[in-house]
């Protein structure tokens, strides 16, 4: 398996939405990554191409039309990014609304994924999180 991918960036994002992607995130994701809506929150995901092929393959798994409809959504919203060489990429404004990023970000390495979220946003999610919940959740695993 490669690296995980973590840590806490604040990178800057411009108007044109256009921002530096962290290094240490660029260097696990490697020269070219996948851009998508995030499924389960308002924030954008940032996937490898072996990373987004296996996100591909389990979007495929769902069955029927609302699995059309799933991947029909979702897709619509993914951008293949090469960063430049001052490792800047460009948001689309489509990703950008999903996410609500009009100006602070934070980028967040999440194991197998970047995220890259409205930094508000990702202040109120974080202030939810409590050590109490944490350790309920982890208690089974002897950590």
């Amino acid at each position: 398996m490669a690296d995980p991918l973590c840590g806490t960036y604040y990178p800057s994002i411009d108007q044109k939405g256009r921002m530096s992607f962290p290094n240490k995130l660029r260097e696990v994701l490697g020269p070219e990554f996948f851009l998508c809506a995030g499924h389960d929150d308002r924030y954008i995901a940032v996937y490898s191409p072996e990373e987004f092929e296996k996100y591909r393959e389990k979007l495929f798994s769902v069955t029927g039309k609302k699995g059309s409809d799933i991947r029909r959504y979702l897709l619509s919203f993914t951008d293949k990014q090469v960063p430049d060489k001052q490792g800047r990429i460009f948001i689309t404004q489509q990703l950008r609304d999903h996410a609500g990023i009009t100006d602070d970000v934070v980028v967040i390495g999440s194991e197998n994924r970047a995220e890259i979220w409205n930094k508000a946003t990702w202040e109120d999610f974080s202030s939810k999180m409590s050590f109490e919940d944490i350790n309920a959740a982890l208690a089974d695993l002897s950590l």
